[in-house]
This record gives structure tokens, C-alpha cells and sequence, in this order.
């Protein structure tokens, strides 16, 4: 199989391509291995594609360009809205751009009467009082919109100006507080990327909508989708790289009033997210014991005990490095957690389905995880017949002049369950 080039599991792609580039999200995959799996695998109009991680809706809104049906679980409430406004694709070009010029109007008029208590604190470290008070009363007009999609639409260009807007970056995965961005005018930004947004729709408004996201954790059951019924699955699951997605997002789900603080974000983000970052659990209610009375340990035994001499290991290097991570939980949380997902992936495929995922491999404190290897071992026991890994490009080099850094080269890989 001919992938397009090393890129293809980075979203750089995506930034320059019309629908996938109206939201910023650093942990991405290029829409061109979509089309590369697609062509390679001939499908057609009536074959379903399954997408568990939908983040930022690239598998799913590729597959419609394509007029291919695709399925997906998404389990931020945020990212759900984000692609969902990503799927709308028929409006009237007309309505739309009389909406924004009273979305402008409305905010040169009200703009002055922004209520202070209702925003967070957070929000006040990241814009100039003016591009704050221009925000919210475009997210003030934009609520008031009783048209879901054309809401969604609004409220997605809201979010995209989140990040031109602010003083320093928000999306690099986290808030970088050490670079000055140039001072941008929050409605100019706003106005220029909602009229390329809809500069976008009309190469794409008369195509039928074959897509469907879902607001579903994948490591449960999603009763929506029947059992045996997607012919194959096209994803990128997180990394173990202690990467927070909740984190990543909270400037948005504070804006939005999804959360409010650190709590919020683990209650209403990171609980229904695969655990990928040592933020996703208490650390004093992890017992090894316990973990190894798990269904995961029971059907991935030989998996599960190399993990946990890997686990020791981390331990042993944990106490000697910076920081004092829990990685070593993490590692066991996040293939158990992955067993489930994998599950989920089986049931829905019809017999003969494929996999494709996008990972990379890790080395928490210097300990090498063969993470591709592994959970295509865990497949196998999953009920899947077999695993093939295709190496995409090496990483994790740019940490060689870190100081407390590993210096271990990995691979990020396409791994192929049949």
C-alpha cells in the first residue's frame, strides 16, 4: 500500500483544505490517507466507514466529500459540535451572509455592555478587553439563533476566533505563555473566517450528507450502531504521550460554559476519554492488584504481564527523573482502556472488515513501549485474525537536546487489523 508521504499522520494537510481546515486541532491525521484508504480499498457509495475518534471530524468529513456513509463516536461535547457543524453543508448562501452582517451590526451596538461576572478568570489573561467584550456579545447574539446548524456554523467560526484573537497561542497543545501573538481585531477575524467558511460551502453544498457523529465514548457499546455492520474503520487513537485533550480544549468549554475549572474539565471532559495522560485518574486509587482482576487482564494475559514488567521499570526510572509522572499507571490504564475500544471496533465490523489506525509508539521515562505491537497483540485476542504495521515516518527526535528527555528514536505507524 502506496501512503501519499511522511505528513500523512500530521494534519498539516488539513490546514490548507476547505471544511477541514475550520478548526485547529493539533493531534490530527491527513485527510489524504482517507482518500488513500479508500481508493485501496474500493469503496463504494453504500460501504460504511467507522470512525471511534472522531476529534475534529477529518475521517468523517472526508468520507462525505467522497459521498462514502461514515459513522463516528466523538466524546467531548465541544469536538461533537465542532464536527457537527463540519457536516452542515446545505445552506442558503443568501440567509447566511445577511445572518453575518447582523451578527456584526449587533456587536457594534452592544458590544460596550458586556457583563463581567459570567466569564472566567482564565479568559481575562488571554484577550484585550475589547476583542473580550466583542467575543461575548457575538456569542450572545449567536445563542439566540433557534436554527441548530446555522447556530453551529456561527458558533464554530466563534471558536476558530478563540484562537486568531488571543495574545498568546491556545492551540500549541497548550497555552504558550512565553509567545506574544500580533494584536488581531476580534470581528474582523471573526467576519473573515466566517465568509470563508461559507466561500468553502458552495464547491460542496449540493452533496448529500453521508456522514453521522455520534456523542459517545468508545470504550462503551454504542447501541446506535448495529453489530456487524461498518466494512471498515479509519482512526487515530490518542498516543500514550500524557497529552490532555480535556487541557487542550479548555479555553473553548470555558467560553462556551461547558466547564468552569479544573474539576469541570474532569467530570465533563476527561472522563469519557481514553486514558492518555496521568490528569485522567487519582493516582492514590490505583491498586496493581485490582488492575489484574480486570477483564482486560484476564484476556490479555501474556500482553498484560509484559506490561507490567514495563510498568516496573518506569517505576524504578520515575524515581530517578524530574518531574515524578505517574506514566507508569498511565501505560496500564490506556491499553485497558484500548482493549475496549478494540472490542467496540470488532462488533460493529462486518467479518472481513479492516482496520486502520494511526499511532505512534512512546518511551515514558526512557522506557520503550512498542505501543503499535501491542495493541495489535491485543486485537488478535480481541477476536481479530491478525495485525500488519506500516511505518510512517520517525519521531520524537527534536527531544535529543532536552536534558530530561528520552533520546530514543520512535515510529509512528499505520497498524492494520484484519
Amino acid at each position: 500500500m502506496q501512503f501519499v508521504h511522511e505528513n500523512i499522520g500530521t494534519a498539516k494537510d488539513n490546514l490548507k483544505s476547505p471544511i477541514h481546515s475550520w478548526y485547529k486541532f493539533t493531534a490530527g491525521f491527513s485527510y489524504k490517507l482517507i482518500d488513500t484508504l479508500i481508493d485501496s480499498n474500493l469503496l463504494k457509495q453504500d460501504d460504511m466507514i467507522f470512525e471511534p475518534f472522531a476529534g475534529c471530524g477529518t475521517t468523517l468529513v472526508q468520507a462525505q466529500k467522497r459521498q462514502i456513509r461514515a459513522i463516528g463516536n466523538e466524546g467531548q461535547s465541544f469536538m461533537y459540535d465542532v464536527i457537527k457543524a463540519k457536516l452542515n453543508w446545505n445552506f442558503d448562501d443568501s440567509i447566511m451572509q445577511k445572518r453575518l452582517v447582523n451578527i456584526i451590526d449587533f456587536v457594534q451596538k452592544n458590544e460596550s455592555t458586556l457583563t463581567t461576572q459570567f466569564i472566567n478568570p482564565l479568559l481575562y489573561t488571554l484577550y484585550t478587553s475589547e476583542n473580550l467584550a466583542q467575543l461575548y456579545s457575538i456569542k450572545s447574539y449567536i445563542e439566540g439563533i433557534e436554527d441548530e446548524e446555522i447556530y453551529l456554523f456561527f458558533k464554530l467560526a466563534l471558536s476558530q476566533t478563540l484562537h486568531k484573537c488571543s495574545i498568546n497561542p491556545i492551540s500549541t497543545p497548550y497555552i504558550s505563555r512565553s509567545k506574544v501573538l500580533q494584536d488581531v481585531k476580534c470581528l474582523d477575524a471573526f467576519y473573515k473566517i466566517a465568509t470563508t467558511m461559507l466561500s468553502d460551502l458552495k464547491t460542496y453544498s449540493s452533496l448529500e450528507r453521508t456522514s453521522k457523529i455520534y456523542l459517545q465514548d468508545s470504550r462503551n457499546i454504542n447501541s446506535e450502531i448495529p453489530s456487524n455492520s461498518c466494512d471498515t474503520c479509519i482512526t487515530s487513537p490518542p498516543y500514550l504521550n500524557n497529552l490532555d485533550y480535556g487541557e487542550v480544549s479548555k479555553v473553548q468549554s470555558h467560553f462556551f460554559g461547558i466547564t468552569s475549572n479544573w474539576n469541570d474539565i474532569t467530570q465533563k471532559v476527561r472522563k469519557n476519554l481514553v486514558t492518555a495522560s496521568t490528569t485522567h485518574y487519582a493516582e492514590n486509587k490505583f491498586s496493581l492488584e485490582e488492575w489484574k482482576s480486570s477483564e482486560f487482564y484476564q484476556k490479555n494475559n501474556k500482553v498484560a504481564e509484559q506490561l507490567i514488567e514495563y510498568y516496573h521499570q518506569i517505576i524504578d526510572n520515575r524515581n530517578e527523573r524530574k518531574g515524578n509522572k505517574s506514566f507508569d499507571i498511565m501505560m496500564l490504564l490506556y491499553f485497558q482502556d484500548m482493549y475496549n475500544v478494540i472490542k467496540e471496533i470488532r462488533r460493529v465490523l462486518k467479518t472481513g472488515g479492516k482496520t486502520f489506525m494511526v499511532l505512534g509508539d512512546s518511551a515514558p521515562y526512557g522506557i520503550f513501549i512498542p505501543t503499535t505491537d501491542i495493541l495489535g497483540d491485543i486485537a488478535k485476542n480481541a477476536g481479530f485474525n491478525s495485525y500488519e504495521k506500516i511505518k510512517i515516518r520517525t519521531r520524537g527526535t527534536k527531544w535529543k537536546t532536552l536534558k530530561h528527555r528520552h533520546s530514543l528514536e520512535l515510529s509512528e505507524n499505520i497498524l492494520i487489523l484484519e
